[in-house]
């Protein structure tokens, strides 16, 4: 998985963004609250004026804004919003919503005959397919029950019969939202089970017997059965009964040899996995050895103006840093490399061995021999003393998360005896206050391999998986919350379709915003990627390149980049005051590839969750108020 700078971020920096504060999360909420704050009164005195006259109408948004602050808010009752909750709970329940838990089930049984459990990386396949279906599931229900309910009531005048009785409008706006969010919670935590029992039997199979086994200087040297077309090889040493597995499609198995020397092979372990990495610090260097921001670039790897500029600074022109970070190239067999920087690197954390996986890439400048792979080096050192272990070659192991141990003791002939000692890592390699660099090169002259932050960690611990699918869950739960919200905001002053449909159209938005943030780099750098909707439409006919300059000359050249800037710019405004869907579905992506879900991105979202919400809850009082329903 390749993690983008922002994902390393705390949750202050985040919010705050020290020496940034233009890309904080904070300004960008406060600022859009107050925005819509002020529209939706300028919405409201408009509606009023136009009823009653100019000076009415500021008199009536005047007084929505007392009976805000003065009686609705203080006198909200949690017993009558409970008691909403349980009437809009009963009606959606009414309107059979549940039937999408068994399409779910179904869609669950159907899929056992589609998935490929042979694939390279079956689990990531199983987990990737059932978040995702869960997610469409969801969000769809979010949006049909939360646009229609309120408008529905409305012309049906059984609204009338709430609102004669003491209920403010803050008590029906918040027990609507709390009694979808709650139908939404039912529905999700079958789903989770369902998804749960499904990977895990999809996951399942047994080798049945050990088809080589040869005893070589003590040890036992074997390989199983072909199951699900693949095998391993397995080591047991002497005087041990029980042996691993070589790791295959993500997986492997315990061996035990019987005492009448017959094997018995276990279940798969290491499919379902939540390993939590410890990240270091990167620091490229060229060719020469001199060090560089970054390696080389091998393709269209990074794009200036980052997520980490997100929100008002790449609004208004004055984002910094990287848009994206892909894979940056270190260049075989010469002196260009790539260090890692660790920090806590203590005995309590790692007390039997320090395991570190890799996930990195290969470029080939020529094809050279395909089947032996890329090789590499790993060097261990101390970055104080300068001390380094010998370094530790590979063979690149791309698309797969290649998993390594780093004993605590090494051998190391001491010069000046001429004897062998046995040496420890955190006396010799890692430094009194914890820190150890790992220094990764290329030995195939001419081939290059690609890295970046997230491509080497440590791994101290793991946690269950069966918490991180919750917790993945857990984002989707937070992404039905706030639709929902943007549902019942809708519903309050449009009719049910259409609510439905501008609830649909934000949705939308929010799942395109990092391709409009893109599009708007493109267009600001003048790099050509097929510009705007209206270029794009005329390189569709002319079936024109989408890296090419623009056959179009003069004049129309010119007004088909200016509206496309227009609306390009009028879109990224849009997609800046919406939800960032994107990053909140990318919780998937931590669960598929076997990593714990920060719980710095789970504060984030449901920070993010919580700001929306309130931003639709102001809007539908508003608005609710403006329609004289809660008079």
């Amino acid at each position: 998985m390749n993690l983008q700078p922002d994902d390393f971020w705390t949750f202050s920096e985040w919010l705050f963004r020290p020496g940034a504060f233009l890309e904080s999360a904070f300004l960008q909420g406060v600022v859009l609250i107050v925005l819509s704050i002020v529209l939706g009164l300028l919405v409201g005195y408009v509606i009023s004026a136009a009823r009653y006259g100019p000076g009415e109408g500021f008199y009536a948004v005047a007084r929505a804004i007392r009976d805000l602050l003065r009686t609705d808010l203080p006198g909200t009752s949690p017993s009558r919003i409970v008691a909403l909750a349980r009437l809009a709970f009963k009606e959606a329940i009414r309107r059979r919503v549940l039937f999408v838990v068994g399409l779910f089930v179904v869609i669950l049984l159907l899929a056992g005959w589609f998935l490929n459990p042979e694939s390279d990386d079956p689990a990531r396949l199983y987990i990737s397919f059932v978040l995702t279906a869960t997610n469409y599931l969801v969000l769809a229900l979010a949006l049909f029950i939360s646009a229609f309910s309120l408008p529905q009531d409305i012309e049906n005048r059984t609204i009338y019969t709430i609102v004669t009785k003491p209920v403010r409008a803050t008590e029906i706006v918040l027990g609507r939202m709390l009694g979808f969010v709650a139908v939404g919670t039912v529905m999700l935590i079958p789903m989770g089970l369902a998804s749960y029992i499904f990977v895990d039997r999809g996951l399942d199979h047994t080798h049945y017997e050990v088809v080589e086994a040869d005893e070589i200087d003590g040890r036992i040297v074997g390989k199983t059965d072909r199951v699900r077309k693949h095998s391993h090889t397995f080591t047991i040493e002497p005087g041990e009964t029980q042996g691993l597995t070589n790791f295959v499609r993500g997986h492997r198995h315990v061996v035990t040899r019987n005492d009448d020397g017959s094997f018995t092979i276990g279940p798969p372990t290491g499919q379902l996995r939540a390993r939590i990495p410890s990240y270091g610090e990167i620091q490229f260097y060229d060719r020469n050895g001199d060090p560089k921001e970054s390696g080389i670039d091998v393709g269209a790897e990074r794009l200036a103006g980052g997520y980490g500029s997100a929100g008002i600074s790449r609004l208004i022109g004055v984002a910094k840093g990287n848009r994206k970070l892909e894979h940056s190239y270190i260049e075989g067999g010469t002196l260009g490399m790539a260090e890692f920087t660790f920090d806590n690197v203590t005995r309590q954390r790692f007390p039997d061995k320090i395991p570190f996986d890799l996930s990195i890439r290969a470029y080939r400048s020529f094809k050279g021999d395909i089947e032996s792979g890329i090789r590499g080096s790993l060097t261990f050192k101390n970055p104080d003393t300068g001390f380094s272990l010998t370094p530790k070659q590979f063979t690149v192991e791309e698309y797969q998360i290649d998993e390594r141990e780093l004993p605590l003791t090494f051998e190391w002939l001491n010069k000046e005896t001429g004897e062998v000692e046995t040496r420890n890592i955190f006396d010799h390699v890692v430094t009194e206050d914890g820190r150890m660099q790992v220094l990764l090169k290329c030995l195939d002259s001419s081939q290059y391999l690609g890295v970046t932050k997230s491509g080497l960690y440590l791994r101290p611990a793991e946690s269950s998986f069966a918490w991180n699918l919750t917790k993945a869950y857990g984002s989707i739960w937070l992404q039905m919350t706030m639709i929902i919200a943007f549902g019942v905001m809708f519903s309050t002053f449009l009719s049910g379709p259409v609510a439905m449909v501008a609830t649909a159209v934000c949705v939308l938005l929010g799942f395109s915003a990092e391709s409009i943030y893109d599009t708007r780099h493109f267009i600001d750098s003048n790099i050509e990627r097929g510009g705007g909707p209206i270029e794009s439409l005329v390189r569709l006919v002319k079936q024109d390149a989408m890296t090419t300059q623009l056959d179009v000359e003069g004049v129309a050249n010119t007004l088909i980049k200016s509206a496309d800037a227009v609306i390009v710019y009028t879109m990224d405004a849009v997609a800046t005051a919406l939800p960032n869907l994107p990053r909140m579905v990318s919780t998937a992506e931590y669960a598929a590839s076997g990593i714990d879900i920060f719980n710095a991105v789970l504060a984030r979202h449901s920070v993010a969750t919580l700001g929306y919400c309130l931003l639709a809850f102001l809007i539908s009082y508003f608005f609710l108020k403006a329609r004289e329903i809660a008079a």
